[in-house]
């Protein structure tokens, strides 16, 4: 695999080769966790307004059916599945994310598997096929983030659509079966598309980063394929995709991508799930009030003040003191904790905008205080919280969390998994249903024929 020079012809060949019987039964069964998490938070995301519109603009455009919309009740051309489905998946910020050493936090599936089921469902691929474009799109993504890492959302861009166009092209290059030489044509395609920019964070377009990742990666993957050219060198050397997106720090992929083929970070890295459907910068702190909580019995009116030790990045990462909606709380660290204290629990039911108008909770707004102690934040996004909660009699209590429920190293097992996917689509499907596509979604490696499966996910449910 390393038999090139340049970054950008390293992952074009390992896109190229690699064919499921390289990938390891692990790695395997970690995409496989991946797909069940992230298509029981798209079929709820479908419902989203935001999502809505978008599939309303889709099917308006009556394109050739080519690949489905989730829960929409059509299919349409696979790019537009792709924007659609990817939207599905980051509306209620319930889907996973990946931070690797320097936590530069991301949302990687979501723009990578919509684009990969979209060319599986366009071209009749199979099982394998799907697992195999989805685990090539992560390995590639996670490459090209660790080399720029946290100086993309540093400048200014969201880091999902940037890296995500990078990945979703790979996985779609993937079932296009595209050569070396294509591969990186596609890859000089995206780099022109990726973008997205951290301002839009509150609103419909954050949603639509995501579902435009997905749809760059299945454009710019079947260009290539048809013969439309791009820079081969797009990562290396002034100008390259990683001098821009780095402010100029970083002129290369920095070596990242030569191990691939050789350890697969879908293992050594992991995907992050989230029990809680809020940014993952509240999870530590919700974590440790939970903990304090059922330790201690809390009740509010014992509670004098609030400290909450944390790096500052993260922090920057929740805005909201005093949200107005409940898309709003979801970016809240007051609102969060908060919640968690005054519930014992963290729920998709709190994220409505009646439930952040209640006002239980909003006196314990002026009793938080957020510390970040030196050498926290040091160059990282590190989830590093304590929190210490003063009581009224005097007496203090604290409990900090390195490594919050649902990282790698702290995960969520197969089984916490199928039921956070059966809390997400009670509303939405049949339990016989949703018990099916949890066994198809395990199971994938046996399914040679597709159809009926990305039928049952096409199905209306609006």
């Amino acid at each position: 695999m390393a038999r090139s020079t340049s970054g950008t012809a390293r992952i074009a060949e390992f896109t190229a080769e690699t064919e499921y019987r390289h990938l390891p039964p692990e790695a395997i069964l970690a995409a496989k966790h991946g797909i069940l998490d992230w298509l029981g938070v798209a079929i709820l995301g479908a419902m989203e307004p935001s999502v809505k519109i978008l599939s309303e603009y889709a099917r308006g455009l009556a394109a050739r059916e080519e690949a489905s919309a989730i829960c929409q009740g059509f299919m349409t051309a696979a790019e537009l599945a792709a924007l659609v489905n990817g939207a599905s998946g980051h509306a209620l910020d319930f889907d996973d994310t990946f931070a690797n050493s320097v936590r530069y936090n991301l949302h990687p599936t979501t723009c990578i598997l919509p684009a990969a089921m979209a060319m599986t469902e366009k071209l009749k691929l199979s099982g394998p096929n799907l697992l195999l474009a989805y685990i090539v799109g992560l390995e590639i993504e996670f490459r090209i983030g660790a080399a720029i890492g946290q100086l993309i959302p540093a400048i200014g861009w969201y880091p999902t659509p940037v890296l995500g166009t990078l990945g979703a092209t790979a996985a779609s290059g993937k079932a296009l079966r595209l050569s070396p030489a294509k591969g990186q044509a596609a890859l000089g395609i995206a780099a022109s598309l990726a973008g997205g920019m951290k301002k839009n964070v509150g609103t419909m377009t954050k949603t639509m980063h995501a579902g435009n990742g997905a749809r760059n990666g299945v454009i710019a993957a079947s260009l290539a394929h048809r013969g439309f050219t791009g820079n081969p060198l797009i990562f290396e050397g002034e100008n390259s995709f990683c001098e821009q997106f780095s402010n100029r720090q970083v002129t290369s992929l920095i070596n990242a991508e030569e191990n691939l083929g050789r350890e697969w970070m879908v293992l050594s890295a992991g995907l992050a799930f989230k029990p809680y459907p809020c940014c993952r910068a509240t999870h530590p702190s919700i974590d440790a009030v939970l903990y304090l909580r059922q330790k201690y019995g809390l009740n509010p009116d014992r509670i004098g003040s609030i400290t909450c030790k944390l790096n500052p990045l993260v922090l920057g990462m929740t805005p909201y003191e005093q949200p107005q909606s409940g898309y709003e709380a979801k970016f809240s660290m007051t609102y969060c904790i908060a919640r968690a204290l005054l519930d014992g629990e963290v729920l998709l039911e709190h994220f409505t905008d009646e439930k952040v108008r209640e006002k239980n909770w909003q006196p314990l707004i002026p009793k938080i205080d957020f510390l970040h102690p030196d050498p926290w934040g040091h160059g990282a996004v590190d989830l590093l919280t304590e929190i210490v909660i003063h009581l009224t009699n005097g007496e203090s209590i604290s409990h900090r969390v390195a490594i919050p429920k649902g990282e790698p190293e702290n995960p969520m097992t197969e089984g916490e998994l199928v039921d956070k996917f059966k809390q997400c689509t009670k509303a939405v499907l049949e339990e016989r249903e949703g018990e099916r596509l949890v066994d198809s979604i395990l199971h994938l490696e046996r399914i040679d024929d597709l159809t009926e499966f990305f039928g049952a996910l096409r199905k209306s449910c609006v």
